[in-house]
């Protein structure tokens, strides 16, 4: 729906929370302010730039404080942490958002610490700068030039000359619902296969299972959300939620391709978003009277595939080409400031490790790894591993790491020069005598172990113990565990793992973290 050039934000998990655009411009919310979802899409938060209108189900925060749109990114990760953790069906109104909290990183006299937001925001923004460099390079994106035919299918597009003609969706695909299963019933990240939801970010793809073979869906196909009309192209073979989704595949051996079928993603949006709705979702008997309208070749009998193919080439370029402008925006900006303040960076980060920190019982160790102090938890945390031991908190990828750990009873961390090393930590080594483990993405999920003793290991030594990533790095300390017997359900109602990766974000990608006296 676009009427205007005002932008509409509603419940929606994309696209910076955009629905529509519109022509009202009374009544405004102000640029430099977070929307936040609380009905439906419950949690998610944006911050916004311009200008907007909102609808009735998000919550718009105004600040009270200094505010800029990094110190807004920062704040929206425990935003977004906090509303997930509601649940789907969760009204997080204005009433209950008052009386919620989020944990932000503070100052040695309690004030937030917006200097080290600011550079932890910064520090982000280069890493996914490089991050986008190596994959465009990978992935073989470095050249944006479009060849003539990439241009004639933009131009014949743009200028309504490419011939286009309506085919019955049944004709074309073979339309069949997707097998039932639910989330209760799988365990997350156990498997290779994605699983895939109604959901509109990620590709429809909220974890990878594994699950009963017999009820995968082939790939190289589109699957539709039938509540939520969700339209992707899945390449793999996957495991659906819901058998209220649609599982087209063509029939046609010449549109088997990726190029094509996200062409084709693209029809079907045009011509079934209009339609269906939340209330009246599509289905598959409703989709046998829909149709879909797709380029020609010049005989105007046959789908032109390969114009499809050559279109969606050069769209992807064009993306891409705006892509790269961005990060070298990016990348001169941040080498600038580097140049013109590596000074005062300098002085403000070390400064604030080195002192505030300190003050604050929280040392912030080389990537992913982290070194706490007893005093920044609960009381009843501390009591309960009895204040004055020194624990090892760390993550198992996957039930393959969690066999592994089990059958070898040792669990490994990083040591010498890379990132995340414990080189410089190695007094921590001797003193540590538990650890306490818990699987990525499932907080709840906990167990304990009694160390036992320490000793470094070498690549080629894990590989020998069939180490599950086959590329490890050159040097690790290994702590000898022992399972114990103990019931932590008090941790995991006292959210310790939370708790982590409410101090960090970085936590939430399994960090380990050493707590101590």
């Amino acid at each position: 729906m676009t009427s205007g050039d005002i932008n509409f934000i509603g419940a929606t998990s994309i696209n910076n929370g955009l629905t529509a655009k519109i022509s009202n411009s009374e009544h405004l919310h102000p640029a430099g302010t977070i929307t936040v979802t609380y009905n439906g899409s419950v949690g998610e938060a944006f911050y916004q730039t311009k200008p907007f209108w909102a609808s009735d189900d998000v919550n718009v925060l105004y600040p009270k404080i200094h505010f800029n749109e990094r110190i807004a990114l920062y704040i929206l990760a425990p935003l977004i942490k906090k509303g997930k953790s509601y649940g789907y069906s969760y009204k997080w109104t204005k009433e209950k958002m008052e009386a919620d909290e989020i944990y932000l990183p503070i100052t040695s006299n309690k004030k937030i610490d917006f200097v080290f937001i600011e550079e932890r925001v910064r520090e982000l923004e280069e890493e996914r700068v490089r991050e986008l460099e190596a994959y465009l390079k990978e992935a073989g994106f470095e050249d944006c030039i479009l060849t003539q035919s990439e241009n004639d299918a933009l131009r014949m597009i743009t200028e309504g000359k490419k011939k286009m003609q309506r085919f019955a969706i049944i004709k074309k695909f073979k339309v069949a619902n997707s097998h039932n299963i639910l989330k209760s019933d799988v365990i997350f990240s156990s498997g290779t296969t994605p699983y895939v939801t109604a959901s509109e970010g990620n590709n429809s793809i909220v974890s990878y299972i594994s699950y009963k073979p017999e009820m995968v869906e082939y790939g190289n196909s589109i699957m539709i959300g039938g509540k939520t009309l969700v339209i992707t192209y899945q390449p793999r073979d996957f495991f659906s939620n819901d058998s209220h989704n649609l599982v087209l595949t063509i029939n046609d051996e010449a549109g088997r391709n990726e190029s094509a079928q996200l062409y084709m993603v693209a029809a079907l949006y045009k011509t079934l978003g209009p339609k269906y709705s939340w209330g009246d979702s599509i289905s598959k008997a409703k989709i046998k009277n829909d149709v879909v309208y797709l380029p020609v070749t010049t005989d105007g009998d046959t789908i032109d595939y390969a114009f499809m193919s050559t279109y969606v080439s050069a769209i992807k370029k064009q993306c891409i080409a705006r892509l790269k402008q961005e990060i070298a925006k990016e990348r001169s900006a941040y080498e600038q400031v580097l140049t013109d303040q590596a000074k005062v960076v300098e002085m403000n980060v070390h400064k604030k490790k080195q002192s505030e920190f300190d003050d604050l019982d929280v040392w912030m160790a080389a990537e992913p790894f982290e070194r706490y102090k007893w005093k920044g938890f609960d009381q009843s945390i501390c009591e309960f591993f009895g204040n004055n031991q020194t624990i090892l908190v760390g993550c198992y990828k996957g039930k393959k790491y969690q066999e592994w750990i089990h059958t070898h009873n040792i669990y490994n961390i990083r040591l010498g020069k890379t990132k995340g090393s414990m080189e410089a930590n190695r007094e921590l080594f001797e003193s540590t005598s538990m650890l306490v483990l818990y699987e990525l993405g499932k907080p709840n999920k906990l167990s304990a172990y009694k160390i036992t003793g320490h000793f470094e290991i070498s690549k080629d030594e894990l590989i020998k113990l069939d180490y599950p990533n086959k590329r490890p790095r050159k040097s690790y300390m290994a702590f000898d565990i022992v399972p114990l017997e103990m019931d932590l359900t008090f941790l995991v109602d006292h959210h310790l793992i939370e708790r982590l990766i409410e101090l960090n974000s970085n936590n939430s990608k399994g960090t380990p973290v050493f707590i101590e006296p």
